[in-house]
């Protein structure tokens, strides 16, 4: 840019000390709070609604030993939540309860296969 010194231009460009990880946890905390405060504005009007949030692929680039702060954070916010994730189950003791559906494909066969958990809070169990 004309007339920035080029010690200004570096630092607008600096790459922040925090990991993809890091960075992506900065950015739930204030999601999921935003979410839970929206429910509880519409609690007078449909007390029994679902505070539903949705996470696809959830958690990516996130280290593992932070998923069950994550998990628990939305617990915490009292937000019903599905997840869909190839890695992740939720089956953590800061998760009180959760119903965990598995659906494999074989390639060589027609549709897929599902297969339903339930974890308790200390115990993941098979259903059927």
């Amino acid at each position: 840019m004309p007339g920035r010194r080029a010690g200004q231009w570096e630092r607008l460009h600096r790459r922040s000390p925090l990991s993809q990880g890091e960075q992506k946890v900065l950015c739930y905390l204030p999601l999921f709070a935003a979410a839970a405060a929206h429910f509880t504005t519409l609690a007078g009007a449909a007390p029994h609604a679902p505070r539903l949030v949705l996470l696809d692929d959830a958690f990516p680039k996130i280290d593992v030993r932070t998923h069950p702060l994550l998990f628990g954070l939305l617990v915490q916010l009292d937000l019903d939540f599905v997840v869909t994730s190839e890695r992740l189950w939720g089956d953590h003791a800061t998760v009180p309860s959760l119903a965990i559906y598995e659906a494999l494909r074989d390639p060589g066969q027609r549709g897929i296969a599902q297969y339903e958990y339930r974890w308790n809070g200390t115990v993941l169990e098979s259903v059927g």
